[in-house]
């Protein structure tokens, strides 16, 4: 029987009621709102807390950064000389790191996990390959979809090392089968309740919280699927406070007026607003009202800046899971998919027709299309309709209080709503988590993009489609960004088999000089595994997490230098390189040989591209039939 059938008889089977018999519940709890508190900030620049915090993490990570630097013995280029220019600017041009996680659900959540465990010193082997390091030396960490599920989880778990949480994270547990209830998963009937403990203290539930409770007892810490902690509860984690663990960001999209309807429900366009929950604050940079509040107060009822009243805000509302939740809700996306027989709603969706800022070129763009089955959804709507009284539009999005209701917009512009109807980000062509790292505020200068959505049709890799579709709307937004080409050219010059970089060199980006970063494009390829696993698996075994583990660790170091002797090199040169000219230093000639191997040159490839079927890199001889006799694959 197969995991969703399963999963349909355990809804239907479903009696709800509010039964936590613990003193922690799902739902949010009412307070009295402090007084003297700024509750919106305006977006354009950093808030102070962020500032502050920032400045505490460079000046912590750059002892990480020297020594990392130090293993990799580059060609004259003093480290000790550069580490102490950087001091003496008070820490201000240390690099800013970045690292995005993509959708691609439970593929992107272990392959993005294994590309942050490569770069971490704390696992045996990988300092002496000389990634070892970076991971310590990131500032920001982002994801959305399936790759909010390690940003959230790594946090949640005070940031332990990845085959610590694995450990933690059970994944070889089916948390929608689960036949009675433990710390580490609950039947469905059990997740109903602790949505009825929601309901019943007034606030709205849909299917986002449903599926993010089950994955809260996944990647987040027993017994109670992470219900002891709050995501801005973060910032009292001991990794957080001592400045070693990178802020991690949630991103997340509105659905706006206008946007495409599809039976009876919306998809957002690909100018939808990008919207981010950090520990610290919640809001956007650059919609119809950009501005940020509290976290902690997320789920308060605002007007016109302020709460609706001064004996009524929310906290609690902020679980990890929720926010899982809120990153992945595809619901809408999956049912579409199934009625229109997998023709719309593809991730990511196809570029709308002439739309400018998605059409400057007439290439060709790969989609993917996963869901699950019709059947399913329509059981979890029926358990919703029984005992809720709510139908297929009520819960088809994930529902968050705007806390910019009521507050003025520009003439012509629709009155900002009273709730936010937020979905999977990556229904609206951008998979990869980029939009909050690269506003200029925070001044990234290195951000590596781990793309695992497996847009390359019938065989699950990966062609570039997410990080084009990110240059397009920055483009067209004025963002600084690498410019990137089409997917045909990184499917016929092999950048979605190895990491590329873009942006190098400032006349390829969309500034023309150093505001913009650089951008390692890094898609899950198969090197010593075939790890183009289905993206709705809902369980991966111990081996197959070392499989992937490993696969992760060799794409990062091309398999330890053996198919690009100066890639690890190379990674070391594009982290200091937009730091130079600000300590008076140069590019040396090995970095800029190396970037010649390494970065995209502005050349296009459009020649006609077939089937993406990509060979094992470390043994191209071996066939995937033959791998899979003797290795582990996730079908399901």
């Amino acid at each position: 029987m197969s995991i969703f059938k399963m999963l349909l008889i355990f809804a239907l089977a479903a009696t709800v009621y509010a039964a936590n018999s613990s003193k922690l519940t799902y739902a949010p709890t009412i307070v009295s709102c402090p007084e003297k508190q700024q509750w919106i900030r305006p977006a354009g620049e950093l808030s102070t807390v962020e500032t502050q915090w920032l400045y505490g993490h460079k000046r912590v990570v750059l002892d990480a950064f020297s020594a990392y630097l130090e293993r990799l013995e580059l060609e004259d280029f003093d480290v000790c000389n550069y580490t102490q220019a950087l001091k003496e600017c008070n820490y201000e041009h240390v690099p800013t790191i970045g690292f995005g996680i993509s959708g691609g659900g439970a593929a992107s959540a272990f392959t993005g996990a294994g590309g942050l465990r490569a770069l971490d010193a704390r696992i045996p082997g990988t300092t002496n390959q000389r990634v070892g390091g970076l991971l310590q030396s990131i500032s920001y960490i982002s994801g959305l979809s399936g790759g909010g599920w390690p940003t959230v989880g790594f946090a949640s778990y005070d940031f332990l090392n990845a085959d610590e949480i694995i450990d933690q994270w059970k994944p070889e547990l089916n948390r929608f089968t689960a036949t009675n209830d433990t710390e580490y998963a609950i039947t469905t009937t059990s997740i109903f309740g602790e949505l009825a403990e929601k309901y019943e203290a007034g606030f709205n539930i849909t299917a986002a919280d449903f599926f993010g409770r089950a994955w809260g007892y996944e990647f987040t810490p027993p017994p109670h699927g992470g219900l002891n902690l709050t995501w801005s509860g973060i910032v009292n984690m001991p990794s957080f406070k001592n400045f070693t663990m990178p802020l991690p960001i949630v991103e997340l999209c509105i659905l706006e007026p206008n946007d495409i309807e599809y039976f009876g429900l919306e998809l957002p366009s690909p100018h939808t607003t990008f919207w981010e929950a950090t520990p610290f604050e919640f809001g956007n940079w650059d919609g119809p009202t950009p501005g940020f509040i509290p976290t902690e107060y997320m789920g308060t009822p605002f007007n016109n800046g302020s709460p609706t009243s001064p004996d009524v805000c929310v906290q609690n509302f902020d679980r990890p899971s929720f926010l899982m939740g809120a990153a992945a809700a595809a619901f809408n996306a999956w049912y579409i998919g199934d009625k229109s027989n997998g023709t719309l709603a593809a991730f990511p969706k196809r570029s709308e027709p002439g739309d400018p800022a998605f059409q400057s070129h007439n290439h060709s763009v790969f989609k993917r299309f996963f869901s699950i089955p019709l059947v399913v959804l329509e059981g979890l709507i029926t358990v919703f309709q029984q005992n809720f009284d709510l139908d297929l539009t009520s819960i088809a999005y994930n529902i968050i209080p705007n806390p910019f209701a009521g507050m003025a917009v520009k003439p012509g512009q629709a009155p900002p709503p009273t709730n936010l109807s937020t979905v999977d980000p990556a229904e609206s062509g951008q998979a990869l988590p980029l939009w909050p790292q690269i506003q200029p505020a925070r001044r990234m200068n290195l951000l590596m993009a781990w793309d695992d959505d497996e847009d390359a049709v019938q065989l699950n890799w990966n062609n570039g489609t997410n990080l084009y579709n990110t240059y397009l709307a920055a483009n067209a937004s004025g963002l600084p960004f690498p410019i990137v080409p089409p997917p045909t050219t990184f499917i016929n010059r092999n950048y979605n088999a190895h990491p590329v970089f873009f942006g190098c060199n400032t006349f390829l980006t969309t500034t023309g000089d150093e505001r913009s970063p650089i951008v390692l494009y890094i898609a899950n390829a198969p090197y010593s595994a075939y790890t183009n696993y289905s993206a709705a698996a809902q369980s991966v075994s111990r081996e197959e997490v070392r499989e992937i583990f490993v696969n992760s660790l060799n794409l990062m170091t091309q398999g330890n230098g053996t198919l690009s002797a100066d890639w690890v090199t190379c990674l070391g040169c594009a982290a200091i390189e937009r730091s130079l000219s600000k300590v008076g230093m140069r590019r040396t000639n090995q970095c800029d040989a190396c970037f010649k191997n390494h970065c995209w040159d502005g050349v296009e490839d459009d020649s006609p591209t077939g089937v993406v079927d990509l060979p094992l890199a470390l043994d191209p001889g071996l066939s995937f039939a033959v791998w899979n006799l003797t290795h582990p694959f996730v079908s399901e």
